[in-house]
């Protein structure tokens, strides 16, 4: 009686998809009841099982319960789960993703990527000072609302550090072209690392934002890795790049070795440098954004890619039948999913 009185899947209808992901995906979805939009993502549970390794669910459910009254990373609303899936209903993003915004309008200017990297920054500040790492920080990853205003999103690779401010890992996360040395090098065997990763994949970020391209693209995922490690020597300006030197200064502070990183010692540092001079921080939902969403409706997802995945279709399928023929381990397969739901 009690699991009747919880939300689950049927209290929706699918509007619309929004994203693909390896392990899920996120629709646009109308409340039966409440008739109101929501972001919902759907995480195959087969998929987190045979990628344990890599999958943070519940991290990403604990991170974002932390930060639900955070006006700078997504809301959630609830957090639910049948046979199959794990699901987070969120807050629902129409303007969609700066990495969307790029590939449509081009590169941003230098006064667009401070305003909403600052946002980005408090997000950021936030979440490290509850003491998570995002390792997933990218244009792809920040999303515009209805108000203009970015946030941080997809807390799928999140972990909490230690006491010493430190995580233990012998496994890359997060995205090829946006991730540092140091969560790179945990290939090699267990590597520490701390929350100055995040600033890392920030400053990547922000140079993809001004410059169309991150600084280590390559077509080849070994040669990404390859100029990574030996950034000293790699990373570098487009010869017809026009930026100011504040912004290259800054950029150069982020994309180095972790011991010298701007950051390391908290958001204060960034947020102190020259580049964000007549940026009022305490004060930033007064500024006027620089784009606002115009839709047409509700259900308006133009600023989406919303194509659907049939390979993915195919796959859940397939798992869909992994799962029925373990009708005896039922027990076994969702314990560790326990306590997921709220």
């Amino acid at each position: 009686k009690i699991q009747t009185l919880r939300l689950n899947i049927s209290d929706f209808e699918v509007v619309k998809p929004l994203a693909q992901g390896a392990i899920g995906k996120v629709s646009l979805v109308k409340g039966k009841y409440d008739k109101k939009y929501y972001a919902l993502k759907t995480l195959s549970k087969h998929e987190l099982l045979t990628q344990r390794e890599t999958a943070f669910f519940m991290e990403e459910r604990n991170a974002m319960t932390k930060l639900r009254t955070s006006k700078y990373t997504t809301s959630l609303y609830a957090a639910f789960q049948d046979r199959e899936n794990l699901y987070l209903l969120m807050e629902y993003a129409p303007g969609g993703s700066l990495q969307r915004m790029l590939e449509a309008e081009g590169a941003l200017t230098v006064e667009e990527a401070k305003f909403y990297m600052a946002e980005v920054l408090l997000a950021l500040e936030e979440l490290h000072n509850l003491n998570f790492i995002h390792r997933d920080v990218k244009p792809g990853n920040i999303l515009i609302y209805l108000n203009g205003h970015v946030k941080l999103v997809d807390f799928g690779s999140c972990i909490m550090v230690d006491e010493n401010g430190l995580v233990s890992s012998n496994v890359p996360v997060g995205t090829p072209d946006y991730i540092s040395p140091e969560v790179l090098r945990a290939n090699e065997g267990k590597v520490k690392y701390g929350k100055e990763c995040d600033w890392w994949s920030y400053g990547i970020s922000l140079y993809e934002l001004l410059l169309l391209e991150p600084p280590f693209y390559s077509d080849s995922l070994l040669e990404t890795y390859s100029q990574i490690m030996d950034h000293k020597n790699t990373f570098g300006w487009p010869d017809d790049c026009t930026l100011d030197d504040d912004t290259k200064d800054l950029i150069t502070k982020l994309i180095c070795d972790r011991e010298v990183r701007l950051g390391k010692n908290g958001a204060k540092e960034i947020k102190q440098h020259k580049f964000f001079e007549g940026i009022d921080f305490e004060n930033i939902y007064k500024m006027k954004p620089p784009f606002m969403p115009k839709l047409n409706g509700a259900e308006d997802t133009t600023y989406f890619i919303t194509e659907e995945d049939d390979d993915h279709t195919q796959r859940v399928a397939n798992q869909r039948n992994a799962i029925n023929n373990k009708k005896n381990d039922v027990i076994g397969f969702n314990l560790p999913f326990v306590g997921y739901s709220f």
